[in-house]
């Protein structure tokens, strides 16, 4: 018998192989589904807070920073630099980062402008996009460390697909100092930048022993400096980069020491650190000088108290949706998963999971090799964004009060990675061949809860007084009533905020040229005053016309 004969089998094994990959759809169109439901999920969860009252430096910042940054832009765009003095002076350092929150709250100023949106609504329309934004950065950080390939070139893994999903599903309304009530956008693209950072790094490790040339070298070294000036947050892109690199080097790769630390993702890394430690060290010596006495800032300052561990804790779990949906339905009375909303947010969730679950069917598993470095990485920013958030006081307060779901700023971090790290070590594990799908169901379900609690949040929340003031004086900018009676009414709203807010500093530093530092019922009046000078040539009220 000839060798030919032998090799028949192996041979119709091939060509069917062949055929398989001649009518498999090409890559771009799963790619696409996956990140139109990267935007669609978090919409679903979010849109019950649309109306959401803005609150804390919401209530001033949107008018000052966006009416400030379309009447004098160069102004606005040098403004977080020249006050770098006196927020290090009360333990603060975040030039870029208050750059970037004045981008975010000039486009809910520009929406507030050119659609007539209330300010409350296009401060949450802003949030909900970073959080789009967000979502595929996770979405995209978990496929560039699993690819071995070129990304988009390939479909994208079973892992990633379950990874909107899951995020998603933790965008929950948990508390007012959650990122998705408070500084949403800000905290959501910071986020995301530090994903974007790992993936970057991620996709430059080679085995070709390609070398790093000069433009990315001065670029990363710039990045570095520039991640040091941004806030907190983007602090963890460094040791995050460091990390999903050696992750994907050793668990998908298969590179060895050597090779890994020769190659042009390390010394992209370690670029990044030169540039990034020469501006942090200092900055830090600075702040502990000025903070030594404990009256800093409170976001900011770090307190090793002994609730530190316990905080730590607290904040590697308060991602998880049930501990949050606890917290944001916190005091409520009778049931808040059964209604119109639940059901919606449901059904519509249920519709992108039947693509979804098609796409299961097609797409490439994940080996455990690579379910593993995604858990290395992911673990590693889990671990990291509740460090930073245990090194507050505040949450070391909240930890020992038992508020297990707390959101804080960590919220965004812990969400983005606690969901891979979770479907990942589920998907390794698990044997039963229909185990996507089955999390795909369980992840609906979830999400669909949090769009509840979202909604309890807001309805609870909806009432108070402050909510009421708040949402009628953001109001009054899409529908500005220029007769007596409109401006009887404004003052009437200014008059009340005033009731309802102590005439006391928000900072330990007032400067009559810098809003940010008045007592809040001065910071109402000279922000909304800024802003309807510009877009209605008069202010906000008039009291001679009362």
């Amino acid at each position: 018998m000839s060798s030919e004969t032998l090799d028949i089998p192996a041979q119709v094994a091939t060509r069917a192989a062949a055929v398989r990959v001649e009518r498999a759809e090409p890559a771009g169109r799963p790619w696409r589904r996956a990140l139109l439901r990267a935007a669609l999920v978090p919409l679903v969860v979010l849109l019950p807070l649309l109306t959401l009252a803005p609150t804390a430096d919401h209530r001033f910042n949107l008018y000052w920073h966006g009416g400030g940054l379309r009447a004098h832009p160069l102004r606005q765009l040098a403004e977080p630099f020249r006050t770098v003095p006196l927020y290090l002076e009360a333990g603060n350092f975040r030039p870029l980062g208050r750059l970037l929150e004045r981008g975010v709250d000039g486009a809910a100023y520009l929406l507030m402008e050119v659609v007539q949106l209330p300010a409350n609504i296009a401060l949450r329309v802003v949030a909900m996009l970073a959080a789009m934004v967000l979502t595929a950065a996770a979405m995209l950080l978990t496929e560039s460390i699993i690819a071995r390939g070129r990304l988009f070139r390939t479909p994208p893994s079973v892992l990633t697909v379950l990874v909107p999903y899951g995020v998603g599903a933790a965008l929950v309304a948990a508390g007012g100092t959650s990122t998705t009530v408070l500084f949403g956008g800000l905290y959501f693209l910071s986020t995301a930048l530090v994903l974007g950072v790992a993936a970057v790094c991620c996709r430059a490790l080679r085995t070709d022993g390609r070398p790093l040339g000069v433009v990315p070298a001065v670029a990363a070294v710039l990045s570095g400096a520039a991640l040091a000036v941004f806030n907190e947050i983007a602090y963890l892109a460094l040791p995050i980069a460091a990390v999903t690199v050696v992750a994907r080097g050793v668990f998908v790769l298969g590179l060895h020491l050597r090779s890994l630390l020769g190659n042009r993702a390390t010394r992209m890394v370690a670029l990044l650190w030169l540039g990034f430690l020469p501006v942090f060290v200092p900055v830090r010596w600075l702040i502990a000088r000025a903070c030594g006495a404990g009256d800093c800032y409170r976001g900011s300052d770090v307190v090793l108290g002994p609730d530190l561990g316990l905080a730590w804790v607290h904040r590697m779990v308060a991602w998880l949706p049930p501990l949050q949906w606890h917290e944001a339905t916190r005091g409520t009375h009778g049931s808040w998963v059964v209604g119109l909303l639940p059901a919606l947010a449901l059904l519509t969730l249920a519709l992108l999971a039947v693509g979804t679950a098609t796409d299961l069917r097609q797409l490439p598993p994940v080996d455990r090799r690579a379910v593993a470095a995604v858990a290395v990485s992911a673990g590693t920013i889990l671990v990291l964004g509740a460090v930073l958030a245990a090194a507050n006081g505040d949450m070391q307060a909240a930890a020992s009060a038992g508020r297990w779901g707390l959101g804080w700023r960590d919220s965004g971090v812990t969400a983005a990675a606690g969901a891979p790290v979770l479907l990942g070590c589920v998907l390794a594990v698990a044997r039963w061949r229909h185990t996507p799908a089955a999390l795909l169901a369980l992840l609906v379900l979830t999400a669909a809860g949090s769009a509840a609690a979202n909604g309890r949040y807001a309805a609870d929340t909806a009432g108070r007084p402050s909510s009421v003031v708040n949402n009628a004086i953001a109001h009054e900018f899409a529908v500005f009533d220029r007769t007596p009676a409109g401006n009887a009414r404004r003052c009437g709203l200014e008059a009340e905020f005033r009731a309802l807010y102590p005439d006391l500093s928000s900072s330990r530093v007032v400067r009559v040229d810098v809003p940010g530092t008045l007592p809040p019922a001065d910071r109402l009046e000279v922000t909304i005053d800024m802003a309807t000078r510009q877009l209605y040539g008069r202010p906000f009220c008039r009291p001679d016309q009362t």
